[in-house]
């Protein structure tokens, strides 16, 4: 178990998302994970849920938060809940990259990451089964992702 992560410590994984694994389920009896993510400009993470609370530190920038019905915006030093099994999105606000830290509990959905970073682009069937495995589950339909997508000139 590691006792300092340097600034440049943990796993850069493929991909545009920017995410670097900072501190892994085996390093914590599975207490915790935590990534360091980037998050492109005007980028939208649409609505879903999952089955792990997820605290979002925001290291650089503006990111906007949806939980249940409520939006919020967390600048840079802002800490955000996103709890287990209720609707929410994350979006950047800004017009330049934003840097955020998630602390994932319990942990194991840092392999969420590394599955995803492993597809091929376009790979619907392998996002989704990866979804499956961990619990995550995208609404497609929700009404919220045209809400945010207008409000703030999201992708």
């Amino acid at each position: 178990m590691p006792i300092v992560i340097g600034a440049d410590d943990g796993t850069q994984l493929p991909g545009a998302a920017e995410v670097v694994i900072k501190v892994r389920s085996e390093d914590t009896n599975g207490v915790l994970a935590a990534i360091e993510q980037t998050l492109p400009p005007k980028r939208l993470i649409s609505p879903h849920t999952h089955e792990n609370d997820v605290w979002v530190h925001v290291l650089s920038g503006e990111v906007g938060i949806l939980v249940g019905d409520t939006v919020e915006m967390a600048g840079q030093g802002s800490w955000a809940l996103k709890p287990r099994n209720v609707v929410h999105a994350m979006w950047n606000v800004g017009p330049t990259p934003a840097r955020i830290m998630e602390v994932l509990t319990p942990a194991g959905s840092e392999r969420w990451f590394e599955e995803l970073s492993a597809l091929r682009p376009g790979d619907r069937g392998g996002f989704e089964a990866a979804c499956r495995r961990h619990g995550i589950r995208f609404l497609s339909d929700s009404p919220w992702t045209e809400k945010l997508k207008a409000r703030f000139g999201l992708e």
